[in-house]
């Protein structure tokens, strides 16, 4: 394997997957099962197209240096991908069970993702360039959404023990945004070994 195929690997993955999360988006937000179960699905074909490969590199046994790389970037690749699916599983157990969310919790929620998908674009655009700025905003964006994260959670406490907010409504929120958390940790952390 040579460095190029291996850029050009990662880049395709996340060019789809780029393309997957605005769907996704749009899913949730105008309430479209079809369009999250749509879009699991083309996850689940990534996934298996992915793992073909890199079962192939990983049952090689002398690995050379792009190899080994490759593996490595895998890993964080792996935490990326679950986070992604995750995210999926709980908007669309959101859509099926048509759980209320309060606007408040829906703007967090989209400020969240938004941050992310920023992240996320400039990932795929890092590993084309490795554009040093683009690896400082990658940092930048884990960073902010994290605060921002940590600054929604007892707001969203509040709004719970006040009965704004549902259990129900409650425990899909929670696991939203831990999954864009996930997703956030996860590109930084690819960024860091590309």
């Amino acid at each position: 394997m040579e460095e190029k195929e291996m850029t050009q690997r990662f880049y395709g993955s996340f060019e789809y997957m780029a393309l997957m999360l605005e769907d996704v988006k749009k899913g949730f937000f105008t309430q479209n099962v079809n369009l999250l179960k749509e879009n699991k699905k083309k996850l689940k074909e990534e996934i298996k197209e992915r793992a073909s490969f890199a079962e192939k590199v990983v049952a090689e046994e002398d690995k050379d240096a792009i190899q080994k790389k490759y593996i490595g970037l895998l890993v964080s690749f792996q935490e990326i991908v679950l986070s992604f699916d995750n995210l999926i599983n709980k908007m669309k157990k959101k859509v099926e069970a048509d759980i209320l969310m309060t606007n408040k919790a829906l703007a967090e929620i989209e400020e969240l993702f938004n941050i992310m998908y920023a992240q996320f674009v400039d990932t795929r655009d890092y590993i084309a360039t490795k554009n040093q700025h683009l690896r400082k905003e990658i940092k930048s964006s884990r960073e902010k959404l994290i605060e921002l994260a940590e600054k929604f959670d007892p707001i969203h406490q509040q709004r719970l023990i006040t009965g704004i907010c549902m259990p129900r409504a409650s425990y899909i929120y929670i696991g939203i945004t831990q999954s864009l958390k996930r997703i956030s940790k996860g590109l930084a952390d690819f960024s860091e070994k590309v």
